[in-house]
């Protein structure tokens, strides 16, 4: 018994191109994804935190989206340009002293807001057609 097979490769070099371009908007939609999550966290953190003078706040950011390799992220929080003064200050509020309690403002954010970070990330990928 004879089996005969044929590999056609017409069309190939379209469809690794395709492939290609689905990368590069996957890795666009993900940024964009990140950004939105990304807002959604710097929002919460500045409703909670201590506004005594309001330079804690005026120092939380979110960066850019960033990418090694295929990982992609966004950083939100205190500034990386925050003076020491600054950090020191949002650490103490963060988790206490000796002499002063803790008035949390990430944690809760996280604990509070991450499903709604979750969910505008997913719908800009639904909006990007990658989900």
């Amino acid at each position: 018994m004879t089996v005969r097979a044929r590999l056609d490769t017409k069309g190939f070099s379209e469809y690794l191109e395709k492939l290609v371009q689905a990368g590069k908007n996957v890795d666009q939609a993900a940024a964009a994804a990140l950004e939105a999550g990304g807002d959604v966290l710097l929002k919460g953190m500045q409703r909670r935190v201590p506004k005594d003078t309001g330079n804690l706040e005026s120092h939380l950011e979110r960066t850019e989206p960033e990418q090694d390799g295929n990982y992609i992220f966004v950083m939100v929080g205190l500034s990386k340009n925050a003076d020491a003064r600054t950090a020191r200050y949002a650490v103490a509020q963060e988790y206490g002293t000796s002499s002063m309690t803790a008035q949390p403002y990430i944690r809760p954010t996280l604990d509070s807001d991450m499903g709604a970070a979750r969910k505008a990330m997913r719908v800009v990928l639904e909006e990007k057609g990658t989900l």
